[in-house]
Order: structure tokens, then sequence, then C-alpha cells
């Protein structure tokens, strides 16, 4: 059973099996691989950029790269969750539904921010807003179910 710590923001490593460590460290590092090459190519002007000073390749390997690494962070991801006891499956499921909650709600406000201001968010920023709304939910779980 995964021990849930940090008020619901992350858990005890040590509290994982042996099979669930491996999988948590494949997810970990595709996840990480995965959010670097978005960090390298966010926009189709920093796509550009790269693929002139580094090869004309990385214009389509940039993208195809973080597709990669993120299916394959999706499956490792699947399997830590199928190997997990009832309550960390609420977590999770939580979790993730208070994210799309964040991306709504918090977008919302964000889409009618940019219409009376100059202000136009992109991608990142509902990402920011699903991430905030995670947060917000995993604490609320935290305090009712683990305290």
């Amino acid at each position: 059973m995964t021990k849930i710590t940090h008020k619901g923001l992350w858990f005890e490593y040590s509290s994982l099996n042996k099979e669930d460590k491996k999988l948590t460290k494949k997810v970990l590092l595709s996840a990480i691989l995965c959010g670097f090459f978005i960090g390298l190519s966010f926009d189709e002007s920093v796509i550009i950029m790269w693929s002139e000073v580094l090869h004309p390749s990385l214009y389509y390997g940039f993208p195809l790269t973080v597709l990669i690494t993120g299916i394959f962070t999706v499956k490792y991801s699947y399997k830590l969750y199928q190997s997990q006891d009832e309550l960390y499956k609420k977590y999770h499921d939580f979790s993730l539904m208070s994210g799309f909650m964040g991306f709504a709600i918090f977008g919302l406000f964000l889409n009618y921010i940019s219409i009376y201001t100059e202000y136009q968010p992109q991608f990142m920023d509902y990402f920011g807003c699903s991430i905030l709304g995670m947060v917000i939910g995993q604490m609320y779980f935290y305090k009712k179910f683990y305290e």
C-alpha cells in the first residue's frame, strides 16, 4: 500500500514494493524527459530555432519525442495505478477529477480575463490551472481520508 505524505502532494517511496519502485522510476524518468522536450519545443518559433541551430530534422523530432515519452509516461503510470490499493486509486481518481475542475474553473477565469485585458493565455497557462486544481483536490482528499 502506498503511503501518501506531504498533505497529499507526494508519497513515501519506501512504502512501495520492489516492482512498484521500478515502475515509479520509469514513470519519473519518462515524465522528466517528456517535460524537458516540451520545454524545448513549446512554440513553433522555438522548434524552428532549434532546427536551424542544431539540425533540420529536429523540427519533426522534438514533437515526436514529446509524444513518445508522453505515451510511455501514461503506460507506466497506468501499470503503477493497477498495482495499488483501492484508497490510492480513489485518491488518484479524485486528483484527476480535481485537475479537470481546475482546468475548467480557473481556465474560465483566464479566458474572461483575456477578454478585458491584453493578456492572451497559452497552453501552459491552462495546464497550470489544471495543476492548481489537482493540488487543491489532493490536499482536500488527504485531509478528509488520511488525517
